[in-house]
């Protein structure tokens, strides 16, 4: 583990550590959107970005607990790892914007509300369910990984336990970097550029494509953030409660 203060030095520097998982997630993503720019299955790819997106997590974790990326035995642990991170931040988002859409359909009646307006209102309120549920369950991440108090309820209690340390953090570095990527695409489509890497006639468009990496970087790399974040938080909740194994405590001093 790095145990330099700075928490977007340390993300780079586990990224890194597994830049060819990261870079190859990033691929896989870029290659996703293609598809779906050309074929219109957005739906369909849902599961596959969750399961890619907790790849970044899940090795950026492991960089940062100094555990081996490329370990068999470690790998086995991914599809675990993954379906945790699909229910515990992808099902409460889906859920919100589910719950979102039908009491707004429920209270207009009919009428008509502004673009702006609904998806603004959409957007506030997943981002909170999403922020939530980063913050009630990011810890349990490492916990899976590292193997001390994984459990889902020991997450919950290390997240109020930590909240001082884990809410700024969360609100500053992870969500500033996902504003930023929503930004640059505002920005792309404002000064018609987009974020198409292929037209709907199947036309190849650099600019566009170049826009969609930046974006998938950016937004990748707040999940990178995210995983420092959640384990300099899970590794400081153990050592002020004298659970960090003996083993690790000069590690992780």
């Amino acid at each position: 583990m790095n145990s330099g203060p700075n928490i977007i030095s340390q993300a780079f520097r586990s990224v890194l550590s597994c830049w060819k998982y990261f870079f190859g997630i990033v691929l896989f993503l870029f290659i996703l959107d293609c598809v779906n720019m050309l074929y219109d299955i957005d739906n369909s790819i849902t599961v596959a970005k969750a399961f890619a997106e907790a790849g970044v997590v899940f090795y950026v974790c492991l960089s940062f607990l100094g555990l081996d990326v490329s370990s068999k035995e470690n790998g086995k642990k991914y599809m675990g790892f993954s379906l945790r991170f699909l229910f515990l931040l992808y099902v409460p988002v889906i859920v919100a914007s589910i719950l979102v859409v039908a009491l707004a359909a429920s209270t207009l009646q009919g009428a008509q509300p502004g673009t702006g307006y609904f998806m603004g209102l959409t957007m506030l309120c997943v981002g909170g369910v999403y922020f939530f549920a980063m913050f009630l369950f990011g810890t349990v991440f490492p916990a899976r990984l590292f193997g001390v108090r994984p459990e889902i309820g020991a997450a919950v209690g290390r997240a109020f336990r930590q909240a001082g340390y884990l809410i700024p953090r969360l609100l500053l570095g992870v969500w500033g970097l996902s504003a930023l990527s929503f930004v640059i695409l505002i920005l792309a489509e404002n000064l018609g550029i987009g974020s198409d890497p292929v037209t709907s006639a199947g036309v190849p468009n650099p600019a566009g494509a170049m826009v969609l990496v930046l974006v998938k970087l950016t937004s990748l790399f707040s999940l990178a953030l995210f995983a420092v974040i959640v384990c300099r938080a899970y590794l400081k909740d153990l050592r002020e409660r004298g659970e960090l194994p003996t083993r690790d405590a000069e590690v992780f001093a």
